[in-house]
């Protein structure tokens, strides 16, 4: 008899809600402070630059390089166990803005620098997962 592992997901809380809600609708969010113009990702509460609370969202493209990586030989979960290996790739896509997905394709193939694109899973109604593959 085999058990029937859920898929772990990301918490949403407050700070990340907006960044989920975009990719839901195919769009990559970060934050900008109204104050200074400055973007951010992580999301806080407070622009790291100048340290207003006046924040709101802007779309930030969606292709970039990859500036690191993981490749997963072992599972960190047991629901991953069926994917390995497996890759996380963080992007960058300019203006200091760096995203972690995972990548789709053989991990093989991944080099630092190389050209990623984004792609949008819907996991369920309430969340969408941002990837990367080669573009």
């Amino acid at each position: 008899m085999s058990e029937i592992i859920a898929r772990p997901f990301p918490v949403i809380n407050q700070f990340y809600a907006p960044y989920y809600r975009g990719l839901k609708e195919r769009k990559i969010l970060i934050q900008c402070c109204t104050a200074c113009g400055h973007i951010q990702w992580p999301p806080r509460d407070l622009c790291f630059e100048c340290h207003a609370n006046q924040l709101s969202w802007t779309e930030v493209p969606q292709v970039g390089k990859i500036y690191t990586y993981s490749v997963y030989y072992r599972a960190f979960h047991p629901w991953f166990k069926q994917h390995l290996p497996m890759a996380a790739v963080v992007a960058d896509l300019g203006e200091g803005v760096r995203i972690l997905g995972n990548f789709l394709g053989n991990v093989e193939e991944i080099v630092c620098e190389k050209e990623v694109k984004a792609v949008f899973e819907d996991v369920n109604d309430e969340i969408t997962l941002l990837h990367w593959e080669k573009a």
